[in-house]
């Protein structure tokens, strides 16, 4: 048991090494997308919109997807791959079938209800009607292509096949800059949508290429199916918990968004900015997570697997299977906990710097174009504010990937309702006192009590 815990680990750090400076490289990129609009395009008030629209297209890809369809996906093909190869390829039939025949429809339900809501708070933008659909209708399209992207993801993380979804993001962004650069003169606003749709694309064509071949399989082997299987009906049944918990956790930037265009215009846009820069410490843990479900994931099937083996063995042998004396879990409570300090040692000193220099990266980044003065310190102040609230952060999304590969689903749906109900009175309470301020203060709060909750559950479980 050792020498495999061994091998385990040296399997996770040779790939944690590998893969998190290319992933740091994709996303150095996609952030570079938003320094680039910052400065050339400000934050008027078709901005806000955009951002808007653009964050209710990142709140539906965590739905469909991203938080929910890929936290179950992963895990899932883990236990059918320690079966065999044969149940592997069965269990993405089954559940890629399905998945491609409600996704698209329901995408367009959801934009639109998001659409229909949104008009009663957005502040007008001066876009013509023709515009405003337009715009709605290419973040659908994005919203669609960039969910089944998460499902290809998902299989290649699973086989540990990290390097060409990394790669591939990182040339994504530089098709985003470049399709914006020569479309923005001739489509203006359209340019962003456009863009975000190529790059996704790009990603959706080399991904499924790669899947294809790894899985031994065909186009023609995932068409479109009505059919139930286990596979299916245990993956729906998962999902749509995790899609309580996506919904849950992707209102939030939704609600605050919302409350924050009650402050006038160019709010959204400069919450959304200091969001972006908070972006810059997730990333960098944010870059191992796939590689660390994909690896809590393997050593969790294959518990799952031996203490089914014990149970068989105890049970024909003529005795009672005694639970507390199984070590199941403990391998996987070691990698954990050893990956929290390592979390704690590697961000606590570069949070402080992060802080202590947050004017400075603000005027770097967002200082050389259409954001004035007032507007750059304006976002450091949000930024100071966020980053009180990062390292339970942090620490939380390190946690939520260890009850993920335990298919702890409930844990992580009940943490994300939690903050759910208390985001908004908290947030109406201190915009009473600090304006939009008080939106930040309130996520940065909140942060540790969700913290306590997912760790006491984590530990508890055995």
């Amino acid at each position: 048991m050792s020498t495999h815990a061994s091998q385990s680990q040296v399997s996770l750090l040779k790939n944690v090494l590998i893969i998190t400076p290319l992933s740091l490289v994709g996303r150095m990129g996609t952030f570079l997308i938003y320094v680039v609009l910052a400065n050339w395009f400000g934050a008027p008030a078709e901005m806000d919109f955009i951002y808007y629209y653009w964050g209710i297209a990142v709140f539906l890809i965590e739905l469909l997807s991203a938080a929910s369809a890929y936290s179950v996906l992963v895990p899932m093909l883990a236990d059918a791959r320690a079966k065999s190869e044969t149940e592997a390829r069965r269990c993405v039939q089954s559940i890629f079938s399905r998945y491609i025949v409600f996704m698209p429809g329901l995408c367009c339900v959801l934009v639109f209800v998001s659409w229909v809501v949104s008009q009663s708070f957005l502040p007008s933008t001066g876009l013509s009607p023709v515009t405003t659909i337009g715009l709605v209708c290419g973040f659908l399209c994005f919203t669609i292509i960039a969910a089944a992207r998460w499902m290809l993801k998902a299989i290649l993380d699973t086989y540990q096949a990290f390097h060409l979804p990394v790669i591939a993001q990182g040339l994504r962004a530089l098709l985003v800059i470049g399709v914006i650069y020569l479309c923005q003169p001739f489509l203006t606003w359209f340019s962003i949508p456009l863009a975000l749709i190529i790059g996704e694309l790009f990603q959706l064509i080399v991904l499924f290429w790669r899947c294809c071949a790894v899985l031994n399989l065909s186009a023609v082997h995932l068409k479109p199916s009505w059919q139930t299987t286990p596979y299916t009906t245990q993956f729906l049944r998962q999902c749509l918990l995790m899609m309580g918990a996506a919904i849950s956790d992707g209102l939030n930037p939704v609600v605050d968004r919302g409350m924050a265009s009650s402050l006038g215009a160019s709010s959204v846009s400069k919450l959304d900015y200091a969001l972006r820069l908070c972006a810059i410490p997730e990333t960098l843990t944010g870059v191992t997570l796939p590689v660390l479900l994909s690896h809590w994931a393997k050593i969790s099937s294959a518990d799952s697997q031996s203490e089914k083996r014990l149970k068989t063995g105890r049970e024909s042998e003529g005795f009672s299977l005694d639970v507390s004396s199984s070590p199941t879990g403990t391998q996987l409570q070691r990698s954990v906990w050893q990956s929290v300090v390592v979390l704690l040692i590697l961000m606590v000193p570069f949070l402080i710097g992060f802080y202590l220099f947050r004017v400075d990266i603000v005027k770097l980044l967002y200082g050389h174009g259409e954001l004035s003065a007032a507007g750059q310190f304006h976002i450091a102040s949000l930024l100071g504010i966020y980053l009180f609230g990062m390292l339970p952060r942090l620490i939380s999304r390190l946690l939520i990937r260890a009850h993920l590969a335990r298919q702890a689903h409930r844990t992580v749906v009940t943490a994300t309702l939690i903050r759910l109900i208390l985001n908004p009175f908290l947030n109406w309470f201190l915009m009473q006192q600090w304006g939009l301020e008080g939106i930040a203060w309130s996520t940065a709060l909140l942060s540790y009590p969700i913290l306590v909750y997912i760790a006491v559950m984590f530990w508890r479980r055995r």
